[in-house]
């Protein structure tokens, strides 16, 4: 079986959240955006069921659509991902199985977060996000990253451990 080595796994990690943090960002200037301007039009509004800022301007767009306006975490979901892709991104660079641990829950976290608002997008909104779409797409890649990262890991760890032994036999 192909696997990639823990370097390239790492970077192609760092990539994608870098990736992530670019399309967070750009939500978030979208958002700011159409905030003070009505009749601002992203690119990322196609028609009337294309359309980001439609996502983003829903009662969903904001505090993950569970928590209420006096709420500090009331706050544009793209800021989360800002933080969740800044933080990963630097996660990815640390070799660390407990580290590769922590970072595996939470990608995996944002994982059931992008099942729940494609739910919302397609059931509630009837919209297609393309940025939100994309999002989710880096979140699977990042799933199957962090996996084979952590696979690596555990195979130098057990590489190691068994040379260890025999020399100490």
């Amino acid at each position: 079986m192909w696997i990639l080595s823990l370097p390239r796994v790492n970077s192609l990690l760092t990539l994608t959240c870098l990736v992530g943090l670019g399309l967070s960002l750009y939500a978030y200037i979208i958002e700011i955006q159409v905030e003070q301007d009505d009749t601002y039009a992203p690119m990322c509004d196609i028609n009337a069921h294309v359309s980001c800022s439609k996502a983003f301007k829903s009662e969903y767009g904001k505090g993950f659509g569970v928590f209420g306006k006096d709420s500090p975490l009331y706050k544009p979901n793209s800021l989360f991902g800002i933080m969740f892709y800044s933080m990963n991104a630097i996660l990815a660079l640390s070799n660390s199985r407990f580290i590769t641990m922590v970072t595996l829950v939470g990608v995996a976290l944002s994982n059931v977060l992008s099942l729940y608002f494609a739910y919302i997008l397609y059931f509630i909104l009837y919209d297609l996000c393309v940025v939100c779409v994309s999002i989710y797409v880096i979140n699977v890649i990042n799933l199957i990253l962090i996996r084979l990262k952590l696979k690596s890991i555990n195979a130098i760890e057990e590489k190691y451990s068994t040379v260890t032994q025999k020399k100490r036999n």
